[in-house]
C-alpha cells in the first residue's frame, strides 16, 4: 500500500471545507478586480482568514508596494484598533479591508488617509440607504439611537517610512452583522448594519467604498468639508484624554490633516492629533 488515498473518508471532511473557503475568497478577489478594472487600483487580495489585513499590506511595504493595493479578509485573528486595542470580529460578519497608499508627503499627513476612508465609508453607506451614520472623531463610524452613539466601524492608519518616501496602510472594519457577538457583549455600545437595515453583501460594500475613495469628490480640498458635514463630534461638549492629560471643551473644527480643535473651558484653543474623546453633551444649539 503506498499511502492514504486522496479519497480517504477520514481525510476528505478535513480538507474540503478549507478548499471551499479558499476558492470562495479567491473568487471574490477575482470578481472585485473585474468590477474595479476601470480604476487604477494595485493588487487586490481576499483571504478567508488572516492575522490582520493591515499587517498583510505592511509586509508588502518592505518590498515595492503598488499604490492603492487592497487586502480583504473574511476573518481576522489578530486585528487591532487604535492604541493597540484588540478588534474582535466574527467570521464573514464584517467587512475587513485595508488599503495601501504611497505618497512622499504621507509622513506629515497620515490623518488625511484615515479621513478619506471614513468619509468614503459614510458616503457609501448613505447611498446604500443607511442614513444617520456619523463619524466620531477621529475615525469611528457610529449610529445614534436612544440618544447614544453605538460603534459600527473603526479605522486604523499605520505607516512605513523609507527616506522621503512613505507608505500608509489604512484599515477599516465594519460590522455587517453581529449574530453571536451580541450575546457575548450585550452591554457594549456596538452596532451592525443588520440592526438598522438590510445588510449589504460584503463585496458590494467593499466595491462602493473603494470607488468612493478614488472619486473626484474625495480631493484634499473637499475632504475636510465632507468630514465636518458627517461629524458626530463637532459642536459637542467633550472630554479629551491625550498624552496622559484630560480636559473638557467644545469640539469646534478640524485642521486640514484631521486634528481636532477644542475650545477649552478657559477659552484657549487646543489641537489634538492623538487621543480619546468622550461626548459629555451632544451638539450645541444657539
Amino acid at each position: 500500500m503506498i499511502g492514504p488515498s486522496i479519497f480517504d473518508a477520514n481525510w476528505l471532511p478535513k480538507i474540503i471545507p478549507k478548499l471551499i473557503e479558499n476558492i470562495s475568497a479567491n473568487t471574490k478577489a477575482r470578481i472585485l478586480r473585474k468590477r474595479l478594472k476601470d480604476l487604477k487600483f494595485g493588487d487586490i487580495t481576499w483571504k478567508s482568514t488572516t492575522g490582520s489585513t493591515n499587517q498583510d499590506l505592511l509586509e508588502t511595504a518592505k518590498k515595492k508596494p503598488k499604490h492603492l493595493s487592497v487586502a480583504i479578509a473574511d476573518h481576522q485573528t489578530a486585528g487591532r484598533g487604535r492604541l493597540e486595542r484588540e478588534w474582535l470580529s466574527e467570521k464573514k460578519a464584517s467587512l475587513l479591508m485595508s488599503v495601501l497608499f504611497r505618497d512622499d508627503s504621507a509622513s506629515d499627513l497620515i490623518g488625511l488617509y484615515s479621513m478619506k476612508l471614513s468619509v468614503a465609508a459614510v458616503k457609501t453607506l448613505h447611498r446604500m440607504g443607511f442614513q444617520g451614520i456619523k463619524i466620531k472623531w477621529p475615525n469611528d463610524l457610529v449610529t445614534i439611537y436612544n440618544g447614544e452613539a453605538h460603534k459600527l466601524s473603526g479605522v486604523l492608519a499605520q505607516t512605513v517610512i523609507k527616506g522621503s518616501d512613505a507608505v500608509v496602510v489604512v484599515g477599516i472594519g465594519i460590522n455587517v452583522t453581529l449574530s453571536n457577538f451580541r450575546d457575548h457583549f450585550p452591554e457594549d455600545r456596538i452596532s451592525a448594519l443588520s440592526e438598522i437595515g438590510e445588510p449589504p453583501k460584503v463585496i458590494d460594500l467593499a466595491e462602493g467604498i473603494l470607488r468612493e475613495l478614488v472619486s473626484p469628490a474625495m480631493s484634499d480640498n473637499d475632504l475636510k468639508a465632507e468630514y465636518e458635514k458627517n461629524s458626530h463630534t463637532l459642536g459637542s461638549l467633550v472630554e479629551v484624554s491625550s498624552q496622559g492629560k484630560k480636559f473638557v471643551g467644545i469640539a469646534i473644527s478640524l485642521t486640514k490633516s484631521g486634528a481636532l480643535l477644542i475650545e477649552s473651558e478657559d477659552g484657549s484653543l487646543k489641537e489634538i492629533s492623538v487621543g480619546d474623546v468622550t461626548h459629555l453633551r451632544e451638539k450645541f444649539t444657539d
